[in-house]
């Protein structure tokens, strides 16, 4: 900390289609819940798959009471189609740590961690990847089958095109192919199955990475709304 006072920022760049939000040195309730307006207002002027920066360089102690309305902030991104999210956290700190390890106890998007502003400029010069934002679950679990035997384990991260798995993984090698089956709420209160075909991409003792290979485009978007659904109900 230099002893400078940060303010609040939120502004848009609509040529990147991209929103800029800095966290202020301290703040309040009252503060917050401007920053979320200033968001909600900034996000209407940009399209689906609007890039996020967030910089947290000058994060402080009082910002972990503010984690309730941070979490809002992100399901409200996610319902309205981010992309890509980086964060900045500079020389990170005891506090930002503390930050990052609560945030990781929650229903979230993974977000990509940078040092500097010039680093999340360069991390958002590459094309998007196919599969997008990736939301980490918990308690979430996943059938799946091996020569014809059920297991069970859990999700670790998923997108719309693929997750990871925690779950017995010591007889798959990449390329193999397996159907998988999970259920998440949805907008109406109801549970959605999925019962995908997933192709291996990469497989460790306990630990395993599947691609979906047999959805369309209207099965995305129901996979998509219920990722945002179970984000926001967990808030």
């Amino acid at each position: 900390m230099t002893g400078i006072m940060i303010k609040a920022k939120v502004r848009t760049d609509l040529k990147k289609n991209r929103l800029y939000i800095t966290l202020p040195t301290s703040i309040n309730a009252k503060e917050l819940e401007k920053i979320y307006s200033d968001v909600r207002f900034g996000v209407a002027d940009l399209k689906p798959g609007f890039d996020v920066v967030t910089d947290l360089t000058h994060c402080s102690i009082g910002h972990l009471s503010a984690i309730p309305t941070l979490r809002k902030i992100t399901a409200y991104l996610v319902a309205n189609k981010v992309g890509r999210v980086v964060r900045i956290v500079g020389n990170i700190s005891l506090v930002l740590k503390q930050l990052i390890c609560i945030a990781s106890k929650f229903n979230c998007y993974k977000p990509v961690y940078v040092l500097t502003m010039e680093e999340a400029e360069e991390e958002l010069k590459y094309p998007i990847k196919p599969d997008g934002i990736r939301f980490q679950l918990h308690n979430k679990q996943i059938d799946y089958q091996i020569d014809g035997q059920i297991y069970t384990g859990n999700i670790f991260d998923i997108s719309t095109s693929g997750c990871a798995i925690k779950g017995q993984a010591d007889r798959l090698l990449p390329g193999a192919e397996l159907p998988v089956t999970f259920h998440l709420g949805s907008n109406d209160g109801s549970l959605s199955t999925f019962a995908f075909q997933a192709r291996v991409v990469r497989a460790y003792n306990d630990m395993f990475a599947v691609q979906f290979i047999n959805h369309d485009e209207a099965q995305k978007a129901q996979l998509y709304d219920c990722l945002a659904h179970e984000l926001k109900n967990s808030v």
